[in-house]
Order: structure tokens, then sequence, then C-alpha cells
């Protein structure tokens, strides 16, 4: 098992059912935002997507309202049970949820054009899962990638005074006490993702690969087409 997947389900196997609410209030919101800025590289129509890491179906949820197909794949069945849930009182009842890891991915070649993943480069082994993209994808297919990113200059020193702040906060949330204890710890050890994606993306012949930095340089939109 990678090293990532351990921390995820060390972080996550406790939080699903809290996750939507302590990312939102943990955020201040952006991740809203953040999302948003990936949903402006996915096309409305009768196209597939597939949303790694798709947790509780945030970003799932909103992918199935502009296209006509969604998978949403995860590690933490806890996780798809909710995203599952959501779904159904949304009345998408032809969202299929996987419960597998980014790299091994049970789906046929050429499946899918659109590929998302929120939060899951620092946990991953990012080579093999360009790979998977690559294969999934048909000609043309749009892979939109975010993760928190290690801030410079002012405001890595605000970024770490907030996550000491969280730290407390962990003290009075078990669940959350071990993301809250050691999620800085993990971007700043996965700070070079963005380097390490885009280097991935181009070796394995992806084309129009670019990136967005957000919020005060904390977060980051990378994306790609497949050439």
């Amino acid at each position: 098992m990678h090293t990532g997947h351990e921390i995820a389900i060390r972080f996550f196997k406790h939080t699903s059912s809290m996750y939507d609410r302590v990312v939102r209030l943990t955020t201040f919101g952006q991740d809203a935002v953040w999302k948003r800025v990936m949903l402006r590289f996915v096309p409305e129509g009768d196209y597939t997507a597939l949303d790694l890491a798709c947790g509780t179906g945030i970003l799932t949820l909103v992918l199935r309202g502009k296209v006509s197909r969604v998978y949403g794949l995860d590690l933490m069945y806890n996780s798809l049970v909710i995203a599952d849930s959501k779904a159904r009182n949304l009345n998408y009842y032809d969202i299929v949820l996987l419960n597998a890891a980014a790299e091994f991915i049970p789906l046929r070649d050429g499946t899918v054009d659109i590929i998302t993943a929120s939060y899951l480069a620092k946990y991953c082994d990012i080579e093999k899962v360009v790979m998977e993209c690559k294969r999934l994808l048909r000609s043309g297919g749009i892979v939109v990638m975010h993760d928190f990113t290690y801030p410079r200059g002012t405001m890595r020193y605000l970024w770490h005074a907030y996550f000491m702040l969280l730290r407390l906060l962990g003290r009075f949330m078990y669940e959350w006490r071990s993301v809250f204890n050691e999620l800085d710890k993990v971007i700043v050890e996965r700070r070079c993702w963005v380097t390490e994606l885009i280097d991935a993306l181009n070796k394995h012949g992806f084309k129009d690969v670019g990136c967005i930095n957000l919020t005060f340089n904390t977060a980051a939109v990378v994306y790609a087409r497949k050439g």
C-alpha cells in the first residue's frame, strides 16, 4: 500500500459524517471557490466524468448536474455511503461509486471524457495516477486536479499559525485530531506535487498543461488535455 494511502485512511476513517461541514468551515468557504475553478474546465453535455478521491460526493454531485454520466471513486467506503445517500436525495440514481485506489481504477480504457480530483495529489503516486488518466480518457479528454499548496513569504507564517489553531481545535474533535495534527506536515512534505504532476502530464503526452494558484498560494488547480 502506498504511504499516502495509509495516511488518508488514518485521517478519514472516522470523519465522513462531519466532512462537508468541517471542510467548509476550516477552509473559510474556499473549498467551494476552488471547486468552482475546477468546474470551469468541465464542459456541459453528453459526457462521462470520473471524480477521483470523491469522498462524500461534494464535487461528484455538481459534476452530475453538468454531464450525463458520473463515476466517483474513493478509498474510504464510509464516505461513499454518504455520497450515495446524497445522490439519491437528489434523484441521481445513476451515479456509479467505486471503492478503489486512484492508481488502480476498475474501468475500461477510453471510457471517460473528464477526470477530476480534489485533495488527491498529496496522498497518491502521481505517476501512476497520470498513467491511469491517460488510459481512461478519450482523445481530447480533460483532467483537472486540485490540492493544497505550501505558501511563501508572509502567508507562510500565517499558514503555520492557522495550523497551530487547528491543533488546539483537534483536542475537542477526536475524529479530526489526526488531520488537524498532521495535515500541515503532509502538505509540506508533498509541496512539490504541482511540479511532479505537470512533469508527469507532459511526459505522458498531455497537451495544454497549466496551473492556477489560488487563495494566496495556499491551493492550486492543475489542468491538461489528452492529446
